[in-house]
């Protein structure tokens, strides 16, 4: 196993963990009440608190160089590590490539760093303005709206349509992006079971019969990222013509890495038909930049949303130099080393995947480059990340709530320029890492349940000792 060790030279690491209790998630403390709102954050602390002394708090890690394969990087402690790097959304690994680099040179020479205000207030480029046309040429789409991050365009699609008396039927695994925008737009939001058409089809027919004038907008994703998975999207757009309804589908993780020429899941799956679709997505994958974007066969929904869209109308524009990298890596996509590129990051899936259920680990998933290596318990999976820093490997855990309760995992971001070599060193420095964290959170809960046991020993001495004082109190009473 190839080691890729910390720069802290002098600091033995010592991973050992103290567990003062089981409470994992932070989402009690989400809902605080009182009148002071700076005292009632507070409380908080006693959970993270106690998680960043033990260092296992893992918010806030930064590149210290371009996140390439390997890269330096330092977390929020100040240990500063190297290694190889599983962690970073670079889907196509093209964030470091030289036509973006100078494309984005360029654009900041020509027209300086920033748009200096919102598209409809002379905030656009022509890098803006071409993009726009590529992106529309790409997907094969009439219409499209840029927008200044991937999360705006999908809270500001749905916020932008749907009115408080629509009705919103999504996947109970939609982003967070689709699920604010939706409950932001209207109370009439229904989730339904991951994936189950079924499911979706029932609802939506109930609503329908309850409201046959109702506009009723569904909601999925391309590829949902933490699961690696996807629907029949078919199947499910000939479901909404059935009833007369929308669909909105988020491709921000399959966008330019999945499909015989990267245009989605859409494309893998052969969908055909648009008549009542939209489509979004980000460019933080694999155009490697801040933008979203929504593109409709419709002209006049996209231009509706200019004026209703709160999301675009209020937000800087894109600037001139994410435009021109946007653009660069674009033409990537749309091109035969694109092509190769998706052909070879999907053989390093595969390549992992079978390796790592060789030795008994359980992939989640269909093949993509997100590869849900699952481990369970939340604090070994956190132990394991920790673990795996020290040990050279850049990769992020997910646990709860972004997952299950008891479906914490790792998330494997796949890159076409791995090596087997970097992939092997992945696969036995995971092993040794998963074997080490269990034994660490085994002999820290032994500990944690005998001093549970010393406590609850303890309090029942107190307790039978002030049973035995009041029943001297009792006996000295004198006879009245």
């Amino acid at each position: 196993m190839q080691k890729y060790p910390s720069l802290n030279v002098n600091q033995e690491f010592d991973r050992s963990i103290t567990i003062s209790n089981l409470k994992l998630s932070h989402l009690e403390y989400k809902n605080v009440e009182g009148k002071n709102l700076f005292e009632r954050v507070k409380g908080f602390q006693n959970l993270v608190g106690s998680l960043r002394k033990q260092k296992i708090i893992l918010y806030e890690r930064r590149n210290m160089s371009p996140p390439a394969q390997e890269c330096y990087g330092m977390d929020d402690y100040g240990d500063i590590f190297y290694g190889i790097n599983f962690a970073s959304a670079d889907y196509l690994g093209l964030c470091t490539n030289e036509q973006a680099k100078e494309a984005a040179a360029n654009a900041a020479q020509e027209y300086s760093v920033n748009s200096c205000g919102a598209p409809l207030a002379f905030g656009a480029s022509k890098y803006y303005m071409q993009l726009k046309e590529e992106l529309k040429d790409y997907w094969g789409m009439k219409e499209v709206i840029l927008y200044s991050a991937g999360w705006l365009a999908g809270f500001g699609v749905i916020k932008g349509l749907i009115r408080p008396y629509d009705y919103v039927v999504m996947d109970e695994l939609c982003h967070n992006c689709l699920t604010e925008g939706a409950f932001a737009a209207t109370k009439n939001v229904l989730r339904v079971p991951h994936l189950s058409l079924e499911a979706m089809e029932k609802k939506v027919s109930e609503i329908r019969t309850a409201n046959p004038d109702a506009c009723i907008l569904v909601v999925t994703e391309g590829l949902f990222s933490m699961d690696s998975d996807y629907t029949d999207l078919v199947a499910l757009q000939k479901m909404t013509l059935k009833y007369e309804a929308f669909l909105l589908i988020d491709c921000a993780h399959d966008f330019g890495c999945m499909g015989k020429t990267g245009k989605g899941v859409f494309e893998l799956q052969g969908l055909q038909d648009f008549s009542n679709v939209l489509l979004m997505s980000g460019g933080s994958k694999c155009l490697s930049t801040n933008v979203g974007w929504v593109a409709c066969n419709s002209f006049e929904v996209i231009d509706y949303l200019k004026f209703f869209s709160s999301a675009y109308m209020f937000t800087n524009s894109v600037n001139p130099v994410q435009c021109a990298t946007a653009l660069a890596q674009l033409r990537i996509l749309n091109s035969e080393v694109g092509n190769r590129l998706r052909v070879k990051v999907m053989e390093n899936y595969h390549y992992m995947k079978k390796e790592l259920n060789a030795r008994g680990y359980q992939i989640i998933g269909y093949p993509s480059p997100i590869l849900p290596l699952l481990i369970g318990n939340e604090l070994v999976c956190r132990v394991v990340t920790r673990l795996m820093i020290d040990e050279g490997i850049h990769c992020n855990g997910i646990e709860y709530p972004i997952v299950r309760m008891g479906q914490a995992r790792l998330r494997v971001n796949l890159q076409p320029q791995h090596t087997k070599e970097h992939m092997d060193t992945f696969i036995e420095t995971f092993h040794f890492c998963f074997q080490k964290a269990s034994k660490i959170v085994e002999e820290s809960l032994e500990k944690y349940q005998l001093a549970l046991e010393q406590q609850e020993q303890q309090q029942q001495k107190e307790k039978n000792k002030g049973n035995f004082n009041d029943n001297r109190m009792e006996l000295k009473k004198p006879n009245l």
